[in-house]
């Protein structure tokens, strides 16, 4: 019992030596450095920005490939987006993008409207309509909406949605329309 008051006195003590000290810093008016008054802050980076600027496209620029073939990572060569029939890549990207969202949307009319009748299984609108949702399957769905169309395969025939095939794009009379359907 006697060791009771000294433990109490101990630990009084330690509570006391944990607390942070306020710490009081004093400055010397010739430590500091001046500030001069022609330096600028610049705003001219240039950097790019890793997994963001990869997935932004600048609409105002020409497309990089309108002209030459483009290589794909996994070595397969497509055709200029010229030698394709697309006069302009960056329209028709919108207007892939724009696909992409009527997919999504499950907008059967809107996507019926964009085909060249007769496909080779769909004679017809209704047909097609009819068949959208076997058609459009999940996993067909997710062929379309993971294309990136900065990367997407053409040659002669036109531009191909998918690893295989799944959709192909041709312009006939100034629009884009839909000539093949591979589910």
């Amino acid at each position: 019992m006697r060791l009771f008051p000294y433990i109490i006195v101990l630990l009084a003590l330690l509570s006391m030596s944990c607390e942070d000290p306020i710490p009081h810093v004093l400055f010397d008016e010739q430590d500091t450095v001046p500030v001069s008054s022609s330096y600028k802050i610049r705003d001219d980076y240039e950097g790019t920005i890793p997994g963001m600027d990869a997935k932004v496209i600048d609409y105002t620029l020409p497309n990089p490939y309108q002209h030459i073939p483009q290589l794909f990572r996994d070595s397969t060569i497509a055709t200029s987006w010229d030698e394709a029939g697309f006069p302009n890549a960056k329209a028709f990207i919108i207007f892939f993008k724009s696909f992409q969202w009527d997919v999504k949307d499950r907008n059967k009319e809107k996507i019926a409207s964009m085909i060249k009748f007769p496909l080779r299984d769909y004679p017809n609108k209704g047909s097609f309509i009819k068949n959208f949702d076997s058609i459009f399957a999940p996993d067909f769905v997710m062929e379309v909406l993971d294309q990136d169309p900065m990367e997407m395969y053409r040659d002669k025939k036109g531009a191909m949605v998918g690893e295989d095939g799944q959709i192909w794009f041709k312009i006939i009379n100034g629009k884009y329309k839909i000539i093949e359907i591979n589910p």
